[in-house]
């Protein structure tokens, strides 16, 4: 069996993941789910599956994709 992600628990509460062979990343649009509770899916598609993160937030606003401009 080939190890192709990997999750880490970091001291300062951070989290940390490694996915191998990624071909496309995409997120949902927020939706509200509930009294001021918003979520979006996360999907991380690789040649070998899809990583799916499923994320729920206080506000639309704290789920908006960023662009930081890595090289």
């Amino acid at each position: 069996m080939k190890t192709v992600a990997s999750i880490s628990f970091l001291a300062d509460h951070s989290l940390s993941m490694d996915v191998e062979d990624v071909r496309l990343i995409e997120a949902s649009n927020p939706i509200e789910v509930g009294d001021g509770l918003w979520c979006c899916e996360l999907l991380l598609r690789t040649t070998n599956g899809t990583v799916a993160l499923q994320l729920l937030a206080d506000s639309p606003e704290h789920l908006r994709v960023v662009e930081t401009g890595g090289e």
